[in-house]
């Protein structure tokens, strides 16, 4: 099994980030706001140029309102869909 770099998924991640905010309609600048940080901060994330840690991505979802379990399991799904998982 193929190993992603940090970058790759820094990427991918940013992608799904990017989607969700999209398809709520937001800007950067005001999801921004609305989590606390910056249109830039925003920015970095989407651009695959910086990781959020597991706080960061609680916020995100509860900032963009997350309408049920179904959609939380779709981004989670999409954000880490090439992220290799190992088993004994």
């Amino acid at each position: 099994m193929q190993k992603l770099s940090a970058i790759e998924n820094r990427e991918n991640f940013g992608k799904a980030f990017r989607k969700m905010r999209l398809l709520r309609g937001t800007t950067q600048e005001k999801l921004g706001e609305k989590i606390g940080s910056s249109r830039e901060w925003v920015s970095k994330i989407e651009c695959g140029k910086s990781s959020p840690n597991y706080y960061d991505v609680l916020v995100f979802m509860r900032a963009i309102e997350f309408e049920s379990l179904e959609e939380i399991n779709s981004f989670l799904e999409e954000a880490t869909s090439d992220v290799p998982i190992h088993t004994r």
